[in-house]
């Protein structure tokens, strides 16, 4: 059940570029009622994606945009300055990626770790109905993925992850793959299709960037109402749903905020270390010794994350 405060946030939805997924598509009806039956605001974005109509929503849905128009570059600029601001993306893609609906959408993905590969994922063991439909059961912790054992990922494509722009500002996470032993995609080279066994490929990305949040999956089926094998009533695909919109709505709101909800936890400290630290606390650089121990996290987060791009890059 959702409080008065989650009821007052707005919703719009992408209708500017020929997209398969919008309010009044029939195949996507159960995922539209879940907003008004949550007593979000629903709205449009039409002729055109600007900063001004962008900032009147909390979240914003781009559902597969299809045989043009493209995403211009005032656009994808206006988005990620939307997003910096603390707005929320949800942007979809289907099977084939850019190549094979036609779009731009990894022009605008790029700029937060990912793009679609222009490519279909298959399962050979576990699949819904056939072997294009993959059951996915390989899921990263995270809010989004909470409660959730398996999802079906029916026609999508997969994602290629770019963890180079991160920083203390930007975090981005692959959060769900498919199957380490049977999975394999085909993929467009170019200038034709090839298989290729392929696993543990990443099909659902979850962005921290600035003050905003993006979430990407390369699968439009898990919306849809028209079969209960594939669409949004079959596994647990409701339930990742509802955790993705869920997630994308709550977020920081300025700086400041960022450092709210805290976890209260008891460490023990090396006594040497300790009075250390009581030293550098004197010299009053530090408030306290939660502000201290805060700084040195986040800059061995910043080090081992330098070190893991150095230890994929040789």
């Amino acid at each position: 059940m959702f409080n008065k405060k989650m009821a007052l946030k707005k919703i719009g939805l992408d209708h500017s570029h020929n997209n398969k997924l919008t309010i009044e598509n029939n195949a996507f009806t159960d995922f539209i009622q879940y907003f008004f039956d949550s007593d979000f605001k629903l709205g449009k974005i039409e002729a055109g994606v600007t900063h001004d109509k962008l900032k009147k929503y909390d979240l914003f849905i781009i559902g597969v945009p299809h045989l043009g128009p493209d995403l211009d570059s005032d656009e994808i600029e206006d988005l990620v300055r939307y997003v910096k601001d603390g707005g929320s993306l949800l942007i979809i893609n289907d099977g084939g990626g850019d190549y094979e609906n036609k779009n731009n959408l990894s022009e605008l993905t790029k700029n937060f770790g990912f793009q679609f590969n222009s490519d279909k994922l298959f399962d050979n063991k576990d699949f819904s109905k056939d072997n294009s439909h993959p059951i996915i059961k390989d899921f990263k912790s995270h809010f989004i993925t909470r409660d959730i054992s398996k999802i079906i990922h029916s026609n999508g494509c997969t994602l290629t992850v770019d963890k180079s722009i991160e920083n203390d500002k930007i975090d981005v996470n692959s959060i769900a793959f498919s199957s380490e032993n049977t999975s394999w995609h085909t993929y467009f080279n170019g200038e034709e299709w090839q298989d290729k066994s392929e696993q543990h490929l990443p099909i659902i990305g979850a962005i921290h960037y600035e003050l905003g949040k993006v979430v990407v999956i390369g699968n439009l089926s898990i919306f849809s109402s028209l079969s209960k094998s594939y669409g949004i009533r079959s596994a647990e695909n409701f339930k990742l749903v509802t955790n993705i919109i869920s997630w994308l709505l709550n977020k920081v709101g300025s700086e400041e905020e960022q450092s709210l909800k805290p976890i209260f936890t008891s460490i023990a400290i090396e006594q040497d270390l300790f009075y250390w630290i009581q030293e550098i606390l004197k010299k009053g650089k530090w408030k306290n010794l939660n502000d201290l121990i805060n700084f040195a996290l986040k800059v061995t987060k910043i080090r081992l994350k330098e070190a893991e791009k150095d230890d994929q890059d040789q």
